[in-house]
């Protein structure tokens, strides 16, 4: 397959970057990603808009089977045409939005009841949360993610408590699973140069106990998305208002003395831990 930079020749082609389009050019970096997906024989990979294909060829040639979800017409005609024939069987191209997307039922078509898949991607930066919650949706069939992102969207993958960073899906991933910081890219190893630096993380999901129901997961991330709702006002203010069933205030008191809360304790002072306290003492009550 032609370079990248051969492949904008031949199709006259402009990268669109105000639309969250640019390509990884770095070859050392396509390596280093592909590298952290540390993928052992018969495992498959999910592909997340890959552009003019260099960090899906890499994946190819090194013998594993790709999906890859493509937004963009132009480049899903490209990718058709260049990269296909040559990796029949190995490669297949979807053209939609990954976010419209159902990832269950495209992965069990694709891949069957086999190992879990890995996913990769160089998100977009202006959709890269919409694309992790996306992901979080559908955690049940992954192993493993590395992504990149914009560098301040992956410190919020791992904020604490009380920090400014520290939100929804901070929470939320850290229920999933365990984000792994890997290294930073430089504007220069893109085309065109995006405005922010970018930052490569590795998510392994976590493997859920056969006792977590769905009803439970649900309810969990409910309160989480109701705690970080209104940042100014306080949880007990939240849930008293938000939560269904609807709690009486005073049980929701109680609930709160019995764990150690503050009653004007506010979500992005809580932990993991305090949220699965909470969650399993509103299910009780």
């Amino acid at each position: 397959m032609l370079t990248q930079v051969e492949l904008l020749k031949k199709y006259n082609l402009r990268i669109r970057g105000h639309l969250g389009q640019h390509l990884l050019m770095d070859p050392n970096t396509i390596r280093k990603i592909v590298d952290a997906l540390d993928l052992k024989p018969g495992e498959r990979v999910l592909e997340i808009g890959p552009g003019l294909g260099a960090v899906t060829q890499e994946i190819l040639k090194r013998g594993f089977s790709l999906l890859a979800v493509e937004k963009d017409r132009k480049f899903v005609e490209i990718l058709q045409t260049e990269l296909a024939p040559a990796y029949a069987g190995k490669f297949t191209l979807v053209h939609g939005d990954i976010l419209e997307n159902n990832l269950t039922k495209t992965l069990q078509e694709w891949a069957g009841q086999g190992p879990k898949v890995k996913a990769v991607g160089n998100l977009p930066y202006y959709i890269s949360t919409p694309i992790l919650f996306h992901l979080i949706e559908h955690a049940k069939n992954f192993s493993k993610a590395v992504l990149m992102l914009q560098k301040e969207v992956a410190a919020r993958l791992t904020a604490k408590p009380g920090e400014d960073d520290y939100g929804r899906l901070s929470v939320t991933t850290r229920f999933y699973g365990e984000t792994k910081f890997l290294f930073d890219v430089s504007p220069a190893c893109f085309l065109p140069r995006p405005e922010v630096m970018s930052r490569v993380i590795a998510f392994t999901f976590r493997s859920f106990a056969p006792g977590i129901s769905t009803v439970y997961e649900k309810k969990f991330l409910e309160l989480v998305q109701i705690a970080f709702s209104q940042r100014r006002k306080t949880l007990l203010s939240l849930l008293a208002n938000g939560f269904k069933p609807r709690k009486n205030r005073k049980d929701l008191e109680r609930i709160f003395q019995d764990l150690g809360f503050a009653l004007n304790a506010r979500g992005e002072t809580l932990s993991l831990e305090e949220f699965l306290s909470l969650s399993g003492r509103l299910e009780a009550v």
